[in-house]
């Protein structure tokens, strides 16, 4: 990981010792200091993709090197970083990385469960090889474990590569509470590697946060108080604090921070974690470091949590998170820290955006190679018309789901939907119904979830019917059919789940379907993370599984499939 060379080391010395010329300078240049919360003009010389030098003295320049002088009030802060990304969310990780980078996060430290399901170990180092040789932004992984897939000896491997930031998230606990073996493999695996380990303990108790602190999780991003966030700190934890679009819980959360003069901010990061379009342009690391400094934290520390305190967490302060000599010269210039977003972007030592607009295009990257039609082994004919259970799933807000009992044959109430899962893998059958997703939505069709399961949602069956054979015919994505003349088609050429488009080709459709969610009855924050969670196993409170539906917390199947 942006390995520095043997010609590249001494090129830097030489630099300084003025036996080189600078690639870059810029003379009086205002710096933000992150170590010392200082801002101060500096000269700073670039060689290559690398900071040379840091001070008052000036440079030897040739002909190939670039002078850069800042406007007035142009000010330079060290590239963002996201410590807590999930790069398969509608938008793909070379989509997401670039965007990033364009808003000034340069760095993201990524979640890779959705690709171990599809890639192999060699498939997926062979994918971040590529993503990187493809440029535009610093793109880091996770290495996920809460599962038999993969073994801990693959795990092990994976853990080796440099680009490997952390093992986790965990976030199934009853597992590690009765002592899984497995798990307590993979844990030690982790923490043998030296690598960080995150947690993701929403409404955890002090006893919950001790367990998981003593098995190696050195960080936490569910934090919803401050007192959570205080808890964690207490107990030695990193902590992220979230401004997503199902927990924007950021402004109440640094508000409350800021009533506690004194208190220790170094462990905490700024993180959307995944946050869907089009929330995510509400959320980028610029907008949350204004909205940290507008609840009254102090200017060098909201900057701190987004450059220098994931730098150091992930060990790669020696590369990131500062203006000092020896970092990879990935550099930010704002028109006034009271405004973060950059105008100017200097992505390894070179321009990308300049003064608003891009200027280097990064190279094209095939991603159809590695994720392309999502695997359909049986899928029946015609929408399956078994039996409908009683039991049914209520939505408390975009992803948390209660059971709910119902009569099979009673008629739909105003907040009801008909909901039929079925199993790309097996053809496995429930027919049920989902309470507050919509009360005007004739029929709804995704291959958008995180098992690439189907889900069909309506309230007219011949809809439904429609809907369905889209799917079996062949689309990828979210198809809707409202009352009245509203209809909606999303197409995810990756996998059913992303799309190979840029995110400004994407945000307009996802807004759409927003809108027209919320027009038709959806009543929270995200329909996206709503599909996406039905069949994610790592949330309360019952979930949508090949066997049936399960309660998360006890691990008991509630109704079971038919399979067909």
């Amino acid at each position: 990981m942006h390995a520095l060379t043997e010609k590249e080391h001494h090129q830097l010395i030489d630099t300084v010792q003025k036996k080189a010329a600078a690639s870059l300078f810029f003379p009086d240049a205002p710096v933000l200091h992150v170590y010392s919360g200082i801002v101060q003009k500096e000269n700073i010389w670039i060689s290559g993709n690398r900071i040379a030098y840091v001070g008052p003295d000036e440079p030897l320049i040739s002909e190939n090197t670039e002078v850069c002088r800042l406007k007035a009030n142009q000010i330079m802060v060290p590239a963002y970083i996201e410590p807590h990304a999930h790069p398969f969310l509608v938008y793909n990780p070379l989509s997401l990385g670039r965007y990033l980078t364009e808003k000034g996060t340069m760095i993201s430290v990524n979640d890779n469960s959705f690709a171990l399901a599809h890639l192999s170990g060699e498939q997926m180092e062979q994918f971040v090889h590529e993503l990187n040789q493809a440029g535009g932004h610093s793109w880091l992984w996770w290495a996920y474990f809460e599962n038999q897939h993969p073994s801990t000896a693959a795990l092990e491997k994976w853990l080796k590569q440099p680009f490997v930031m952390q093992g986790g998230e965990l976030s199934h606990w009853l597992p590690l509470k009765l002592g899984a073996q497995d798990l307590k493999d993979k844990l030690f695996a982790v923490r043998r590697s030296g690598k960080r380990m995150e947690a993701h303990l929403p409404g955890s108790s002090l006893n919950t946060l001790n367990l998981f602190a003593a098995s190696g999780m050195t960080g936490d991003h569910e934090s919803m108080t401050p007192r959570d966030v205080i808890h964690r700190l207490n107990l030695g934890y990193y902590t992220a604090i979230r401004n997503s679009s199902i927990r924007p819980d950021l402004p109440v959360i640094m508000s409350g921070l800021a009533r506690h003069p004194g208190l220790d901010l170094s462990k905490l990061m700024l993180t959307n974690d995944g946050a869907s379009l089009p929330f995510l342009h509400h959320a980028t690391h610029a907008a949350m470091i204004r909205q940290t400094m507008d609840c009254g934290i102090s200017m060098a520390d909201a900057y701190r949590m987004a450059t220098l305190n994931p730098a150091v967490y992930y060990h790669i302060d020696d590369l990131f998170g500062s203006i000092t000599p020896g970092r990879i010269a990935d550099i930010n210039i704002l028109e006034s820290l009271e405004e973060p977003e950059p105008t100017s972007v200097l992505f390894e030592g070179k321009w990308l955006v300049r003064n608003g607009k891009q200027v280097t295009k990064a190279a094209d990257l095939d991603l159809t190679g590695y994720f392309n039609q999502a695997e359909r082994r049986y899928l029946p004919e015609d929408l399956p018309l078994c039996q409908t259970v009683s039991i049914g799933l209520e939505l408390q807000n975009s992803v948390i789901t209660r059971p709910y009992p119902f009569d099979p044959v009673s008629p739909l109430s105003d907040d009801e939907c008909l909901l039929t899962y079925i199993c790309r893998l097996t053809g496995a059958v429930l027919n049920t119904r989902i309470r507050n997703f919509a009360h005007s939505l004739q029929a709804l069709g995704s291959t958008y979830s995180a098992s690439g399961d189907i889900l069909i949602i309506g309230r007219d069956r011949a809809a439904m019917h429609a809907a369905y054979q889209e799917i079996r015919h062949g689309f990828q994505g979210i198809t809707a059919q409202f009352d009245g003349t509203d209809a909606f088609s999303f197409s995810l050429d990756l996998l059913g789940v992303m799309s190979t488009r840029s995110m400004d080709a994407l945000s307009p459709k996802a807004e759409q379907f927003l809108q027209a969610m919320k027009k038709n009855g959806f009543a929270f924050d995200d329909p996206f993370f709503c599909l996406f969670f039905l069949t994610e196993r790592h949330l309360p409170f019952v979930r949508l599984t090949p066997r049936g539906i399960l309660d998360i917390k006890s691990n008991q199947l509630i109704v079971p499939t038919i399979n067909n």
